[in-house]
């Protein structure tokens, strides 16, 4: 069977998307480090030069995957937040519902589990001021602002509760009920933040 053609002006999106659907299947499925830039050719039906031109390695690929999974979760994620009428409300709905995400087992596997190993920890935290994190600093300020969180700095909070919301996301990842987890881990964050987070 003749190979889809490379990279041209006409092709060019189509061809990334059929690499990021290839390649999230075969992460997913072997892990980064098992994962084969061959297999992932070969269920693309794409010629092999086509890959490295859009993302060089295999790395390349798979950070193109995280990036794409945290942007488009974070356009979500966001638009639930600025639907509420209140800055706490926005909050815990945009908290609860990145823990929501972390239900659906591809976007736990590449954005919490196979990253650790795959990206280094500087890079993470560079994508991720530009999505969860840089929201999470953001919505900090106006609580802060407001009264909430005075005993902490919003720079190590900011941190703090995105490493609690990422810890939470890897546990479930192990949970033999998913569902039942999701509900104890949200009642327990909640209730800490409303701790944390009392007006002085």
């Amino acid at each position: 069977m003749a190979k889809r053609k490379g990279a041209n002006k006409e092709n060019l999106v189509e061809t990334r998307k059929i690499f990021l659907r290839a390649g999230l299947e075969e992460f997913c499925e072997h892990g980064y480090a098992n994962a084969s830039t061959s297999r992932i050719v070969g269920a693309s039906d794409m010629a092999r030069g086509s890959l490295y031109y859009h993302f060089g390695d295999k790395q390349g690929l798979f950070i193109a995957i995280y990036e794409d999974l945290m942007n488009n979760a974070i356009h979500k994620v966001e638009k639930l937040m600025d639907a509420e009428n209140n800055t706490w409300a926005s909050f815990i709905t945009g908290t609860t519902e990145f823990l929501k995400l972390c239900t659906d087992k591809k976007f736990r596997k590449i954005v919490l589990i196979e990253s650790q190993s795959a990206i280094t920890f500087e890079k993470r935290v560079e994508m991720h001021k530009k999505t969860f994190l840089g929201k999470l600093h953001s919505i900090l300020t106006e609580l802060f602002e407001q009264g909430y969180f005075k005993n902490y700095s919003i720079e190590t909070l900011s941190v703090i509760i995105f490493g609690m919301l990422a810890e939470i996301g890897r546990a479930l990842h192990y949970a033999p009920d998913t569902k039942t987890a999701l509900n104890a881990f949200e009642q327990s964050f909640i209730l800490s933040m409303e701790s944390m987070a009392k007006k002085q």
